[in-house]
């Protein structure tokens, strides 16, 4: 049975004996251990360390393919002082990846420079056009930041006009291979033993980073010559949820750490942009995504990301406010580019789509802004539950973002579509591709048959996760800030959500500007717990107010006037007589 939201509620059924097992070993309550199996750990040390964030934690770098060889051309670089440039990407994690290399460099005093391309002119990645400004500058070693990974041609081409390359980044190995560069450091190579497999650019970078450390350490450099690279976690972090990556394993040791490096960073650009952002104090996951990060990729979507790099270099605290009030104004030309965008992919989809037939979106247009394209197949994959391609069309080629479901690979289903592409590249969720505008359509129709097999009507259904049922008397404070441990939330290590069942409503009312939100009472036996649910007022207008009801919801903390309340954020809601 479907909820009133239309989703199936999925419950976690983790074994009795390992909970009670991992709530001992831990002295943790059997609901603490409960979450902790949902998340795939149910060793008791993994489980320690997870809840510790211990830095001690965190893997030997050169436990990764090719780190050897790129530390020791780094130091070869150093040696005989040879320029080098850092090629970043211009979303978020590039810019970060970038910034933390370049505030590496600095402190340790070497010469180098670096380059992001220009979206709109240049587009994603390695270009043949740049490697030349970079050998014309006199510079001998490129080193990518989030990109380069399928740059087999540009490497190949940078050999040729002396330049060595370094290739960082952390989305999928294409077919044809790895490039031909001095070292490439990504955990997904064949023969890579590193733990860990899921990595941002910027966990690339810094893992990059402690290693070369390590090695002028061990060449001889004192200390006080060798930066603290703890200092530069909040670079990690701020990449790291702004690139959705999965907070478990070292991501979430280094975010754990990293956002309380956030919350006091001293980098005027990072105070400047949580000013703008109107953070204050304490910043977490969600203060990122909807705060920091979309301001700083909102230069790279317009424009050139050289701004929100210029951010997080400068040392310049005027210059720092100038930016990040720019970047503001850039990110509120964002919101309604991006608007304009979904509008006419909305229009597509009502005048060209059959939702029945299409299970696949494939969505061009000439109108589409290449900047914002990818915010907006998000959108819409999340709205129509099906995997979403938008692509820009201009003079005759098309740049495609796409994102999916968790039932469709991405990736996987691009590579057998491959033949129509001119470029493409990305991991399972999230993917870019270049192509001929002629053949738009024979990709739609491909697409489509690849997706057949995997996208039948019960896989498109969108779930809720269920970690637990609780009743109401259960909710506390103390709980409420027990289970912050886990965080930071964001992709794979979700916020936790609970079900409540045969719940009575009391003092309902619409709320907002346009009464299109909800709040009441949740009330069963003698508690009651304050209740908000965000868009809702529709769905409960379908409702008799007497109905017995069970709730999906997360635990949210409400502070007001000094005082500390738990409160549910609801998500969706089924009368109890037909819940599962």
């Amino acid at each position: 049975m479907l909820s009133l939201l239309k989703k199936r509620w999925v419950f976690a059924d983790p074994d009795p004996a390992t909970v009670e097992r991992l709530a001992a070993g831990l002295k943790v309550s059997p609901l603490m251990a409960t979450l902790l199996i949902n998340r795939a750990i149910t060793d008791e040390a993994e489980g320690r360390m997870f809840l510790d964030a211990d830095l001690e934690g965190a893997h030997d770098p050169f436990l990764m393919r090719g780190m050897d060889k790129a530390v020791g051309r780094i130091l070869e670089a150093i040696e005989r002082d040879e320029g080098i440039t850092i090629f970043g990407d211009y979303d978020v994690d590039g810019v970060t990846s970038t910034a933390l290399m370049h505030h590496f460099f600095h402190d340790l005093g070497i010469r180098f420079d670096h380059y992001l391309p220009e979206r709109m002119e240049e587009g994603y990645g390695v270009n043949d056009n740049a490697l030349d400004e970079i050998k014309a500058r006199g510079n001998k070693l490129v080193i990518t930041a989030d990109c380069g990974i399928t740059a087999v041609k540009q490497v190949a081409y940078a050999r040729t006009i002396g330049l060595d390359v370094i290739v960082t980044d952390h989305h999928q190995v294409p077919a044809e291979g790895l490039p031909d560069a001095v070292a490439v450091l990504n955990p997904f190579q064949p023969d890579c033993t590193y733990p860990f497999k899921f990595l941002s650019g910027v966990g690339i970078v810094f893992k990059l980073a402690v290693a070369v450390r390590r090695a002028l350490h061990e060449a001889g450099w004192s200390a006080d010559r060798l930066p603290n690279l703890k200092k530069h976690l909040d670079l990690f972090t701020l990449g790291t949820i702004a690139d959705m990556a999965p907070l478990t394993g070292e991501n979430h040791l280094l975010t754990h750490c990293g956002l309380e490096v956030l919350g006091t960073t001293e980098k005027p650009g990072l105070v400047a942009l949580k000013s703008v952002a109107g953070i204050d104090g304490k910043v977490d996951a969600s203060s990122i995504g909807f705060g920091l990060a979309p301001r700083l990729n909102a230069a790279g979507r317009l424009g050139k990301a050289d701004s929100g790099l210029d951010l997080l270099v400068t040392h310049d605290q005027d210059e720092a406010r100038r930016i990040a009030q720019k970047l503001d104004l850039i990110n509120e030309q964002r919101k309604h580019t991006q608007q304009d965008v979904q509008n006419e992919a909305e229009y597509l989809i009502e005048r060209e789509v059959d939702l029945e037939r299409d299970k696949v979106l494939v969505l061009a247009s000439e109108n589409f802004h290449q900047g914002v394209i990818g915010i907006v197949a998000s959108k819409l994959a999340d709205k129509y539950y099906r995997p979403t391609f938008l692509i820009a069309i201009r003079d005759g080629m098309g740049k495609g973002s796409a994102r999916s479901i968790p039932t469709f690979n991405l990736y996987k289903a691009m590579s057998q579509c491959a033949d129509l592409f001119t470029q493409y590249g990305g991991h399972a969720y999230a993917a870019g591709l270049n192509i001929e505008a002629g053949r738009i359509d024979d990709f739609r129709k491909a697409i489509n048959e690849v997706g057949a097999p995997y996208l039948t009507d019960d896989r498109m259904i969108s779930e809720i996760k269920i970690d637990s049922t609780l009743d109401l008397k259960d909710i506390s404070l103390e709980f409420y800030k027990a289970m912050q441990k886990l965080g930071p939330f964001g992709q794979v290590n979700t916020l936790p959500v609970f079900c409540s069942r045969r719940i009575r409503i009391r003092d309902f009312r619409e709320i907002g500007r346009d009464r299109n939100h909800v709040r009441f009472r949740a009330t069963h036996n003698k508690t009651s717990v304050d209740v908000v649910g965000f868009r809702l007022a529709e769905t409960f207008r379908f409702l008799d107010p007497d109905t017995l009801i069970d709730i999906a919801y997360e635990l949210n903390l409400n502070t007001w006037n000094g005082r500390e309340k738990v409160e549910l954020k609801l998500l969706d809601v089924m009368p109890s007589e037909t819940s599962l």
